[in-house]
């Protein structure tokens, strides 16, 4: 990676957060930019090494074409992980692409989700959008398409020996360590070249919620199961958790829990272990770095 190199990241959802905290932690950390809302003390919520040169968090309006070009102003990569659960996930990217075209910014990463083409799911269909348009947009780029993150799953609930769940437990899912994900970023950056125009999937390990529950419980010396409820039972937890931003998101995630009690998410990990050159972390290995520290 060329440390004179500058990323922005466009959102800052918690895939942004991880991958500034590792970069942080190089030795060979490209200046980072970070476009961030005008919302009070959210800078106060970022490392006190981004306050400084060489590195920066910028007030943008994403909704703004000529803001988001002047924040893009001499980047070489951007990080685009869109908005979540957002009716406007996919203008806002487009957005994005065409402010990186007016910004000659060298690489767009965006992170996309497994299988865009299962159009079923409102947030699957938004990303495909965005997906298009940057394919078409004549920017180098590499699209990244996770399946569900193991971090999705709330350990400290584990550990008291359930794991609530609004689908059929028995039915498998991809999945993926963020740790893995970070480290096939920083690859594309290292070599941006060799990853121009590709679309990975990022597929670790296919597994049901059931076996989870057992690796977990093997880990942790004690029984975990499965609190499997009814999807709208599940969504009013959601609610009461302060989880659900809007009656858009609500309803797409209505949408998602019955797609997943029907077909589940799977995929084949097989790029993701030629990206990494070595195996992928499994949800035993992370469940083991996770709950033993």
């Amino acid at each position: 990676m060329n440390s004179k190199s500058t990323i922005a990241f466009t959102t800052v959802g918690r895939t942004s957060r991880y991958a500034i905290s590792h970069f942080l932690a190089s030795s060979d950390c490209p200046n980072i930019r970070v476009l961030i809302p005008s919302t009070a003390n959210i800078r106060e919520t970022f490392p006190a090494k981004l306050r400084s040169s060489p590195h920066s968090l910028l007030v943008v309006n994403r909704s703004d074409g000529n803001s988001l070009v002047a924040a893009l102003s001499g980047v070489d990569f951007i990080l685009h992980d869109g908005l979540a659960v957002h009716p406007r996930e996919e203008a806002m990217g487009a957005l994005m692409v065409e402010a990186a075209r007016a910004a000659k910014v060298r690489h767009f990463i965006f992170i996309s989700v497994l299988h865009p083409l299962r159009i079923k799911l409102p947030t699957h269909k938004l990303k495909l959008g965005i997906e298009e348009y940057i394919v078409e947009s004549r920017l180098d780029y590499t699209i990244l398409q996770p399946p569900h993150f193991m971090q999705n799953v709330d350990l400290d609930i584990a550990q008291k020996g359930q794991l609530p769940i609004g689908f059929s437990s028995t039915i498998e899912h991809g999945f993926l360590d963020m740790l893995d994900l970070i480290t096939v970023i920083l690859k594309i950056i290292s070599n941006p070249s060799a990853h121009a125009m590709a679309r990975y999937e990022l597929v670790a390990e296919n597994i049901c919620y059931e076996k989870i529950a057992g690796v977990l419980g093997d880990v942790l010396g004690r029984e975990v199961k499965c609190n499997v409820m009814p999807a709208k039972q599940f969504l009013a937890r959601m609610n009461d958790l302060g989880e659900i931003k809007s009656e858009y998101a609500e309803d797409a995630i209505l949408r998602l829990m019955q797609y997943y009690d029907r077909w589940g998410l799977v995929g084949n990990p097989n790029i993701l272990q030629w990206l990494l050159e070595r195996e992928p972390v499994t949800w035993e290995t992370y469940a083991r770095r996770e709950l033993k520290q």
